[in-house]
C-alpha cells in the first residue's frame, strides 16, 4: 500500500480547562451593555470555584438587565443559588422572589425556586408563587416547589391552605398535599384539621389519579389519620381492579409508614383466589414489614399446595420474611416441588433453602412426599 494513502487516525481532542475570571473581571462583564457579554459572564459565574460571592450585587443587576431573556434569567437565578448563605442579602431574596413569579417562563421559575431551596430561604413575596407551582402541570416544577417549601411549610401554613382551598380538588397534586400535610408539623390538632378538610373535599373527585395520590400524601405524614383508612377501603374493593391495584401500590410505596394497614391487607389476601391480585397483595405485605403474627400462615400454606404457579410463587415471599419461624413449611414446599413446573421449582427450591438450609432436589422430594 502506498504510504501516502494510509489513513491517519485523528488525534483525540484536547479538553482545555476553563480559566476562571477574577472577581473584578466577572463583575464588570455581568453588567456589560451587550446581552451576549452578560450571558457569557453568567455562564462563567456557574463554573465551580467562580468568585460569585464577590459579585453579589452585579449578579442581581445582571438579572435586572436581562428582563425578557429567559436564558439569561435562568442562568442568573442558578448563579444566585450558588452563593454562600452569608452572602444572601435582602436584594438577592427580592430578586429570586421576582423571578419565581408567573410572568416568567417555567424554566426561570424553576431555577429561582431551586435557588431558594439551596439557600434555605423563602421570601414572603415568593410564597404565593411557590404555592401555584405546587399545582403546576409540570412534575419537575411541583417537586422543586415542594423542596423550597419543606423547611418553611409550618410558617407558610396559611398560604398553602388558602391556595388549596381555592383550587378544585380535581386539580390537587401529590406535592400540594404533601406541602399541606407538612404545614401541620407535629401538631396533632393541626393534622386532624388538615385530614378533615381534605376528606370533606374529596368526595366526587376521581380516585385516579387525584384521590389515591392525595390519600398517599396525607398518610405519609400522618399514618393514623383518615387518609390511610380511605386508602385501605379503595384497596379492598377488588371489583374496581385499577383503583384497587393503584391503592395497593401506594400502600407498598409508603412501606412501614403504612404499617397500620397490615392486618387489612392480610385479610384481603385470605379473601381472594385471583393469582394476579394475590401476587400484588403479597408484594404489598412484604413492603409493609408485617410481624410474624400478622401473616395468615394457614392460608399461605393452602395456596402453596393448591394455587396456580404465579400465586404459589408470590406466597413464597411471605415465608422468607421469617425463615426460622416458618421452617415447618418445608414439607409443603417439598410436596409442591414434586408436581411443579420448572419455573416454579426454582422458586420453591430457593425458598426451601432459605427456610431449612437445604435446596430441593430429587432425593428431598422423595423424603417429603
Amino acid at each position: 500500500m502506498n504510504p501516502a494513502s494510509t489513513p491517519v487516525s485523528p488525534e483525540p481532542a484536547r479538553v482545555t480547562a476553563i480559566k476562571l475570571w477574577s472577581g473584578a473581571v466577572l463583575a464588570q462583564n455581568l453588567v456589560a451593555a451587550q446581552p451576549t457579554t452578560r450571558v457569557l459572564a453568567l455562564g462563567m459565574a456557574l463554573q465551580p470555584g467562580a468568585p460569585i460571592n464577590d459579585c453579589v450585587q452585579e449578579l442581581v443587576r445582571a438579572a435586572d438587565l436581562s428582563q425578557g431573556d429567559p436564558l439569561a434569567l435562568k442562568l442568573a437565578a442558578s448563579a444566585l443559588g450558588g452563593l454562600q448563605p452569608g452572602h444572601v442579602a435582602d436584594t438577592v431574596q427580592a430578586k429570586l422572589a421576582s423571578l419565581v413569579a408567573s410572568v416568567h417562563e417555567l424554566p426561570v421559575r424553576i431555577a429561582a425556586a431551586h435557588a431558594m431551596y439551596r439557600l434555605r430561604c423563602l421570601p414572603a413575596a415568593a410564597v404565593d408563587s411557590i404555592c401555584q407551582m405546587l399545582l403546576d402541570a409540570d412534575t419537575g416544577a411541583r417537586k422543586i416547589a415542594l423542596l423550597a417549601f419543606s423547611p418553611f411549610a409550618r410558617s407558610a401554613q396559611g398560604a398553602i391552605a388558602a391556595c388549596i382551598a381555592h383550587t378544585a380538588p380535581s386539580q390537587w397534586t401529590q406535592q400540594a398535599m404533601l406541602a399541606l400535610a407538612r404545614s401541620a408539623g407535629d401538631d396533632r390538632a393541626a393534622q386532624r384539621s388538615v385530614d378533615a378538610f381534605v376528606m370533606r373535599s374529596l368526595p366526587g373527585t376521581a380516585l385516579l389519579p387525584t384521590g389515591i395520590a392525595v390519600y398517599a400524601a396525607l398518610t405519609s405524614i400522618n399514618p393514623h389519620g383518615a387518609a390511610l383508612a380511605a386508602l385501605v377501603k379503595v384497596a379492598a374493593d377488588a371489583r374496581a381492579v385499577e383503583e384497587s391495584s393503584q391503592a395497593l401500590d401506594a400502600l407498598g410505596e409508603l412501606g412501614e409508614v403504612a404499617h397500620p394497614a397490615v392486618c387489612h391487607v392480610a385479610e384481603m389476601l385470605v379473601a381472594t383466589a385471583d393469582p394476579v391480585r394475590e401476587e400484588l397483595l403479597c408484594r404489598t405485605l412484604v413492603k409493609l414489614r408485617p410481624a410474624q403474627r400478622d401473616l395468615p400462615l394457614d392460608r399461605v400454606l393452602q395456596r402453596l399446595r393448591e394455587a396456580p404457579d404465579r400465586a404459589a410463587a408470590a406466597h413464597c415471599m411471605l415465608l422468607c420474611l421469617y425463615p426460622n419461624e416458618f421452617a415447618r413449611a418445608g414439607a409443603v414446599l417439598s410436596q409442591r416441588f414434586s408436581v411443579a413446573s420448572n419455573a416454579l421449582r426454582r422458586v420453591l427450591s430457593q425458598t426451601h433453602k432459605t427456610l431449612t438450609g437445604i435446596e430441593l432436589g430429587g432425593d428431598v422430594v422423595a423424603e417429603g412426599s
